[in-house]
């Protein structure tokens, strides 16, 4: 008997980085990831020395989101095709600049982006250290409490107050789970060798909700899959209608 997971399947590419063996795979999460982190790196650096007067203002936040927007409808108009991945370069460059904008604006606005750093080194240092034996949750908890602990030692060494310290670990929580989850997604839709379009993919698939929460609910509504759950949900008729 056929029982259909709660979410659909990640759609699949031919030839993408899952039909490969497992070496493969690791090296191909490694190095997506190494190169993750120094675009983030270098991203912390720009936003660093940009002058003040260039990126204080907030509008440069939905300016980003819009940047972002763009480069997700660009990976779906080439999904495929060579000068998709070709062209990836290109998008790194804006990607990266536009983030830089963004998070200036963002440290003005006293956002914790900081705390983004920490979760993300935390999940990189699991990849390098696990072995063989890499594991999307494993690494997600491992990374969540080692980052959250770090951060919990900056806030009462800084005296931070705890509305900013709830901030700085649920805006950590929140981005380590949408590159942990994203990682493992991007790999049925990347070949080997795409690492430099994969690496753009972790900044600009956070549109991908838009078009995953309807493909959820046509999933659920297809498979009768709320027939299965004991409770209520208030959304339940409307979903089944």
């Amino acid at each position: 008997m056929y029982v259909p997971n709660y979410v659909p399947e990640p759609e699949a590419m031919p030839g993408n980085v899952t039909q490969e063996p497992y070496a493969a795979r690791l090296r191909f999460i490694r190095q997506t990831l190494y190169r993750f982190t120094l675009w983030v790196l270098l991203i912390a650096v720009l936003a660093y020395v940009i002058p003040k007067g260039y990126a204080i203002d907030v509008r440069l936040i939905p300016a980003w989101a819009v940047t972002l927007a763009a480069l997700s409808l660009v990976r779906t108009a080439g999904r495929g095709r060579s000068w998709e991945v070709s062209t990836a370069p290109i998008q790194a460059v804006i990607a990266i600049v536009s983030t830089a904008l963004a998070t200036r604006a963002m440290s003005f606005a006293s956002f914790p982006v900081w705390s983004i750093l920490v979760g993300i080194g935390c999940f990189v240092l699991y990849a390098m250290f696990c072995g063989r034996d890499f594991s999307y949750v494993g690494g997600y908890v491992l990374a969540l409490i080692a980052s959250s602990t770090v951060i919990s030692f900056v806030m009462i060494e800084e005296g931070l107050t705890s509305i900013q310290s709830q901030q700085a670990i649920l805006w950590n929580a929140g981005v380590l789970f949408y590159l942990v989850y994203d990682l493992a997604s991007l790999m049925c839709r990347r070949k080997v060798g795409e690492i430099t379009a994969a690496t753009v993919d972790l900044f600009r698939d956070v549109f991908n909700l838009f078009g995953w929460v309807p493909r959820v609910i046509m999933h659920w509504h297809r498979h009768r899959i709320l027939n299965d759950l004991s409770f209520e949900l208030p959304f339940r008729n409307w979903l089944e209608d």
